[in-house]
């Protein structure tokens, strides 16, 4: 792990641009990056382990990052998948010391802003723009966690996995056609619930409907080629859902603002 020792400098602007610090006053944001280091992790790190104590605020800049738990039987399943923009552990900045209920593990290679919790009490309790930011994104974590388990519960393979291959194509090429896998499909399985073997035949399923899929690269045959996997929560990111070019939307599918 290598820090930086000057994120003011080096990161000020592409920190003010993410979610959580978007509209934060100027003096609140710069008193609250005193505090701050950027972090590197290479692939397949646990840079927090289940159980250690949270000694930062982490946030995501680049990269994706797992929490996974695992049993005394050895078996483990990544449980969230956080990337650019999200925070981790939301209860970091509490007043008491908290523990890791989860692993936290570098699914790619990945970099973290980390703040000190006393900093970013201090910040929440200047800013109110800063404490709506926080709920929001809190609130949004909380249904997309739902909604995940709504996902185990209810959907079988194919649903589960086209709409993870939507999700993805939202965060890598929206307006396109191309998918890009930033992990490799034994993690994505985990994340799924589903045996790697599953995803396998899976994806032959998704090859025999015209999708082209090479190691982590996958073309979609038309753009509303995965609408069908689309839902409420999903329809947040994509750019087409209140243009009059949903289909999901025209059948008066309510769309979740």
């Amino acid at each position: 792990m290598q820090y930086s020792q000057s994120v003011t400098l080096n990161l000020g602007k592409d920190v003010a641009a993410l979610p959580i610090f978007q509209g934060v006053e100027p003096d609140v944001l710069r008193e609250l990056m005193v505090s701050a280091h950027a972090a590197q992790y290479q692939k397949g790190t646990i840079f927090l382990p289940q159980g250690a104590p949270v000694p930062r605020f982490y946030v995501m800049l680049e990269g994706w990052c797992g929490a996974s738990k695992g049993n005394a039987e050895g078996q483990e399943s990544i449980l969230q998948i956080f990337r650019r923009g999200d925070f981790l552990l939301e209860s970091a900045p509490s007043a008491v010391v908290d523990i890791s209920p989860m692993n936290l593990q570098a699914l790619t290679q990945v970099q973290l802003l980390t703040l000190s919790p006393t900093a970013v009490r201090f910040a929440l309790e200047r800013s109110k723009t800063f404490t709506t930011t926080m709920l929001e994104a809190s609130v949004r974590r909380c249904q997309e966690l739902r909604d995940h388990v709504e996902q185990l519960a209810l959907h079988n393979a194919e649903r589960r996995v086209g709409r993870f291959l939507l999700q993805m194509r939202f965060n890598t090429s929206p307006d396109g056609k191309d998918i890009v896998l930033p992990f490799d499909k034994a993690l994505i399985a985990s994340y799924l619930g589903i045996k790697p073997e599953t995803l396998s035949r899976t994806f032959q399923t998704f090859r025999e409907r015209g999708f082209i899929i090479e190691r982590s690269h996958l073309t979609v045959p038309s753009r509303y080629a995965l609408c069908e996997y689309c839902d409420t929560i999903t329809m947040r990111s994509c750019p087409f859902a209140h243009t009059g070019d949903c289909m999901i939307a025209a059948s008066n599918i309510e769309v979740a603002v």
